[in-house]
Formats: C-alpha cells, sequence, structure tokens
C-alpha cells in the first residue's frame, strides 16, 4: 500500500477512518480544507475521505480539529475506525484496491467489535490550593516543615525546602493513587474496555478513556455526575464525548 504525503500528488484521498458501507454521512459534512467528505465503498465497508488538493499542508490545527469532526460525527451514525491523522493516498483506485479489499475482513470485523460503543474521556484534575491544604492537614512532617520554611530565609532552609518538596509530592502521589482507584472502580463498571493515560501536574488525579455500549451511556452519565458531587471542592471532572473511539484502535499496528 503506497501512502504518500500532499505534495507528492495533485489531487490526493484524505484518510479519516473506515466505516460501513452504508453508513449514512451527515448532510454537508465537510473535512479538511472545507472539502466535502466522500465514501469509497469496497463490499461491506468503505473508508471516510475528502478531496485533498496539492496545496494543502496538514499542518495547523484546523486541519487536525477537522479530521476528529469528521470522525466524530460519522461515529453518531454509526461505527468507524479511526485512521491516524496525515493519511493520504493517491486516489480512488488506491483506497480501494491498496487499502479496502486487502483489509475487508479485519476492517469488518473492527466494526463488528466498536458497534453500539462509543468512547468517552474522563478528566478528573484537583483543586490545587484545596488538596495542598488537605496534604498539610494529614501529615504532621510536612506541616512542620512548612511552618520552619516560612520563618527561615530560604538561604538558610535549603534542605528542608528540598525535603518539603519530596515529601509533598510523595503526599499528592499517594493521595491521587487512592483517589484515581476510586474513580476508576466506579467508571469502569460501565465499560467494555478502559485506557488509562498518563497525566502531569500537582493536580493530576486521572485521565481515562472508556469505550461505553450505548444502552449503558445514560447510567455511566449519571455515574459521572455523581462522582463529580462527591469529590466537589477537592476535584473537578470533565467528560469528553461521545467520540469516536480513538484510544481503542490501534492505528499503528492495524493500519499504517
Amino acid at each position: 500500500m503506497s501512502v504518500t504525503t500532499p505534495r507528492d500528488v495533485g489531487l490526493g484521498c484524505y484518510l479519516y477512518g473506515i466505516a460501513a458501507a452504508d453508513v449514512v454521512v451527515p448532510a454537508e459534512l465537510v473535512g479538511v480544507d472545507e472539502q466535502p467528505v466522500v465514501l469509497i465503498p469496497h463490499g461491506d465497508i468503505a473508508a471516510v475521505t475528502s478531496p485533498l488538493p496539492a496545496e494543502s499542508t496538514l499542518a495547523g490545527r484546523a486541519e487536525l480539529m477537522a479530521h476528529s469532526h469528521v470522525l466524530d460525527a460519522i461515529a453518531t451514525a454509526g461505527p468507524v475506525v479511526p485512521v491516524r491523522f496525515g493519511s493520504v493516498l493517491q486516489s480512488v483506485d488506491a483506497v480501494a484496491h491498496e487499502l479496502l479489499e486487502p483489509r475487508h475482513d479485519e476492517f469488518r470485523a473492527m466494526l463488528g467489535e466498536l458497534a453500539g460503543h462509543a468512547q468517552f474521556t474522563v478528566r478528573a484534575r484537583y483543586d490545587e490550593q484545596q488538596i495542598l491544604t488537605e496534604v498539610v492537614a494529614e501529615n504532621a512532617d510536612i506541616a512542620q516543615l512548612r511552618a520552619v520554611t516560612r520563618e527561615r530565609p530560604d538561604a538558610s532552609s535549603y534542605g528542608e525546602r528540598v525535603l518539603l518538596g519530596e515529601l509533598v509530592a510523595r503526599a499528592l502521589e499517594a493521595k491521587s493513587v487512592e483517589d484515581g482507584r476510586r474513580l476508576l472502580t466506579e467508571l469502569e463498571r460501565y465499560a467494555t474496555a478502559v485506557n488509562v493515560r498518563e497525566s502531569a501536574g500537582l493536580d493530576r488525579l486521572l485521565d481515562v478513556a472508556l469505550l461505553v455500549e450505548d444502552k449503558r451511556r445514560t447510567a455511566f452519565e449519571d455515574a459521572v455526575e455523581a462522582l463529580a458531587a462527591e469529590f466537589a471542592g477537592r476535584a473537578r471532572l470533565k467528560l469528553i464525548g461521545p467520540t469516536a473511539p480513538y484510544d481503542f484502535v490501534d492505528a499503528e499496528e492495524r493500519w499504517a
């Protein structure tokens, strides 16, 4: 399969993903460079594409957002296997015969696995001031060191400040593990598959993608709302979705 970049073609086919051949594309859906979204079918499956002029660069946030917008729109109509951003084939024939034909059964099976599901992402972040207050209140050593460093100049309390930072980091890590486990234990009850992502920062708590069956969506959303109320004042929960199942398709291994 010959995958090319936009500069190599006069008018290529930009790829968003693979869907069922009978999926209904939302009316007036446009993608990268405001080009109309077109299905290229082969058997039971179809590539979700749009024309790509030679001058397109695929270098900006707008193009990435357009890519995601198309996939999320298609996902409202049926299962879709996302293709990584920036994937281009030279022609309609190349899409049909180099991509869809040799991988037809594999893609059809993947669509079957994803049918009736959508991805949701839950991002939980601590209220930094509140969580630091908790850490100080729950750890006598931290409270004592904090008092010492407040009363002494920076130069003469360097060692204590380093130790204080280490103790706070450990306490925050332990707290985020405990609270993250509480959140994840509740959320994963409603998911067919889960992908916990790495997150950073003092306020980090949980960043998780969940593949949720459509029939469990209401119960899942209710659970997120209940957890948001439980953690109110300590952490903020953000629910993103439904979206295409970006976290549950290995594009590098299963498509490229």
